[in-house]
């Protein structure tokens, strides 16, 4: 699709198409389909990425080809793409009224073109980075980008995501900054909607929905490929076996946060939690335990969920690394949700892959290193399965986990049912969304 023959539509932000963490990629996915079912019009991606080229996404069933536009921070992009001139460009635009000189900016440089074209523009910031939770760094920049669309939209829209926590007065003050000039600001649980709605102060309100991922279209393998292999390559149940526990773990926190130094401030000791977790389980399940990647990364990176998942299983006794297996192909975020609906009790340090569960009536626990966790647990009443590792200890946590896989059968069916309530909320959300985010921007575009 070029330029000319677009239609204005809605374009999303903040969200990735190309990541080894399938968590953000599951988040760039329901938004598209989202808001392309509440729009009605095709949806435009504006996000960092090495190209421009289309990419297919999942919508109402079927792959269909969502158009892109990109900025990129190398300095082999050129000008008109780099991240910075984008940045400088949205400055220009605002302080040069002149229709002639904005159409050659918007000439020039495609992100400022889109931002025109687009009937609402709204910002996700990969879930839970509009925060310096990971660092300033990250922070500023996810703020540059949204700036720009202030800059030349006069308003935007916070999809639904995580909002603080801030140990920065200047990353307060700046999320302050944006929020105010959101035509609508929509937070994923109540602690953060706490927190948005007292940065934006009285007089608006700050929407509450799900965790788009909710809704996230759910595809299963044909064939589940693990490590050791299953003699005939398919599901457990259909070959009349046990459902197996399914174990996420995350290789962020395994390794101790990007700083590899307990960067979240947790009580517990992952790793060792994780050692004393397994054989318990195991003790308790008469069948297998899967370990499930949500983060592909190469062996020696930090984010590696596989990594640590392979170092855990060699660091189990060998009579029981034989019921121990690891998910060992890179499935996208559809699939692996399709495996995690395999599961019948699912343990998750990823969100991403707790909503996975979650989503599907699949009875989960939370191993959770930051806020975000508690909220979203929540959206289907089960906030107390969340084991928070900066208060609670080892043998705290494991006492927890085993109690839930013993209580899950009584939770099944309710948190089914809460899950399709939560996928009706998100659509009905997004509905509205589009109604008054349409009709704000309108009235504070220039």
């Amino acid at each position: 699709m070029n330029d000319r023959t677009f239609k204005a539509g809605p374009a999303v932000t903040g969200a990735y198409v190309s990541a080894g963490n399938r968590g953000v990629l599951a988040l760039g996915s329901s938004l598209v389909n989202l808001c392309a079912e509440a729009s009605g019009q095709e949806v435009c991606l504006l996000v960092g990425n090495r190209d421009n080229r289309p990419v297919p996404m999942r919508v109402a069933g079927t792959v269909r080809s969502i158009r892109l536009v990109h900025h990129r921070m190398s300095p082999k992009a050129l000008v008109r793409h780099h991240f910075f001139w984008v940045v400088l460009a949205a400055v220009l635009y605002r302080l040069i009224p002149l229709s002639a000189a904005r159409r050659r900016i918007s000439h020039f440089t495609p992100w400022i073109r889109a931002l025109e074209q687009a009937s609402v523009v709204g910002d996700v910031r990969g879930g839970d980075s509009f925060s310096d939770i990971y660092g300033m760094k990250r922070f500023v920049l996810g703020f540059l980008n949204a700036w720009t669309v202030i800059l030349v939209k006069g308003s935007m829209v916070q999809f639904p995501q995580t909002y603080g926590p801030y140990k920065s007065p200047l990353a307060r003050r700046m999320a302050r900054y944006l929020l105010r000039r959101s035509a609508v600001v929509i937070a994923r649980d109540r602690e953060s909607q706490k927190v948005a709605q007292d940065l934006l102060g009285p007089g608006r309100e700050v929407w509450l929905s799900p965790d788009v991922a909710f809704s996230l279209e759910v595809v299963r393998p044909e064939r589940i490929e693990l490590d050791p292999p299953l003699e005939a390559g398919i599901r457990s149940q259909e070959s009349g076996g046990i459902k197996p526990i399914g174990l996420n773990v995350n290789g962020l926190m395994y390794r101790g946060g990007y700083t590899r130094n307990n960067q979240f401030g947790l009580k517990l000791d992952y790793p060792a939690l994780l050692r004393e977790l397994v054989p318990a389980l195991l003790r308790e399940h008469p069948g297998e335990l899967w370990l499930v990647p949500h983060t592909f990364a190469a062996s020696g990176n930090v984010e590696s969920d596989p990594q640590a998942s392979r170092e855990l299983r060699d660091s189990l006794p060998k009579e029981l690394q034989a019921r121990v297996r690891l998910v060992a192909r890179e499935y996208d975020q559809h699939e692996i949700k399709g495996v995690i609906g395999e599961c019948d009790f699912f343990i998750g340090s990823r969100m991403h892959a707790c909503i996975a569960a979650l989503s599907q009536g699949v009875p989960c626990v939370g191993v959770a290193y930051s806020m975000k966790f508690a909220g979203v647990f929540e959206t289907v009443g089960v906030r107390d399965w969340v084991v928070d590792g900066r208060s609670v200890g080892n043998d705290e946590a494991v006492a927890t986990i085993l109690a839930r896989y013993r209580n899950r059968e009584s939770t099944r069916r309710p948190l089914g049912a809460a899950a399709e309530q939560a996928r009706a909320r998100l659509r009905q959300v997004f509905r509205d969304l589009m109604v008054k985010s349409s009709g704000e921007v309108a009235r504070t575009n220039h």
